[in-house]
């Protein structure tokens, strides 16, 4: 997880489910999910499915306990994803995780580095529809959140091709925001990741959608990913 820009302290229980590994010593969170992957998930998912219910339970414990539970594809975890997309303004546990460089809000993008990730669980435990939904609704709130390069987990090829719809309603979005509602984060950087994973499935739309990105002058970062995936929008 990236750094809280405040000091918080996990639950007894969070502690236990996420900050001690699988031989009871102190661990990082995500070193206790990776670990789990092996198998361990199975005998902590039903307590994180009850931390992820419990709504006294802290918002960053049970940011966490989805976090957990996306990544090692449950089924639970990815109905908490799509409930936070339906709503990402109010979602609980916003803010319960902030990225380094930018001191911003970064749960979105954790979500979704989860979601993609997850893919090489979801035949084990026979979640690949519900691992689509979820991707499906991220990717249709990356015009309103941060995602930042994260929004690149959500850009693998067999989902831009079966989400492209979404991929491209959210784009479009984003290039009609008004110039005096920019966001404080790189939104261009988002669009432009998304026009350049979408121009393997549909090079025409992207070409054009990059060039009216580009009218709207997104910035360098966004400049220089669209230069390098889409030859065409360089200047000449």
């Amino acid at each position: 997880m990236s750094d809280s820009q405040s000091p918080w302290e996990p639950s007894a229980r969070v502690a236990e489910l996420l900050y001690q590994d699988f031989d009871g010593a102190a661990a990082d969170p995500d070193d206790v999910i990776s670990e789990g992957l092996d198998g361990g998930y199975q005998e902590r998912s039903e307590a994180l499915r009850e931390v992820l219910r419990d709504p006294d339970e802290d918002p960053a414990g049970r940011f966490l306990a989805c976090v957990a539970l996306t990544r090692w594809a449950d089924a639970a975890g990815y109905e908490a994803v799509l409930r936070s997309a339906r709503s990402p303004e109010s979602t609980a546990w916003r803010g319960a995780s902030y990225d380094r460089l930018h001191g911003q809000d970064d749960t979105f993008g954790v979500l979704a580095d989860a979601v993609g990730d997850s893919v090489d669980m979801v035949e084990e435990r026979g979640t690949a529809a519900e691992r689509l939904r979820a991707a499906e609704a991220l990717l249709s709130v990356a015009d309103r959140v941060q995602f930042d390069r994260h929004v690149s987990s959500l850009l693998r090829q067999e989902l831009v091709v079966a989400l492209l719809p979404a991929v491209r309603a959210a784009v479009e979005r984003g290039i009609a925001r008004p110039a005096d509602e920019q966001p404080t984060y790189d939104l261009g950087l988002q669009l432009a990741l998304m026009i350049a994973a979408a121009h393997r499935a549909d090079a025409t739309w992207a070409l054009d959608a990059a060039r009216r990105l580009i009218a709207t002058r997104p910035g360098a970062r966004a400049l220089a990913e669209l230069h390098d995936a889409i030859p065409e929008t360089r200047e000449r």
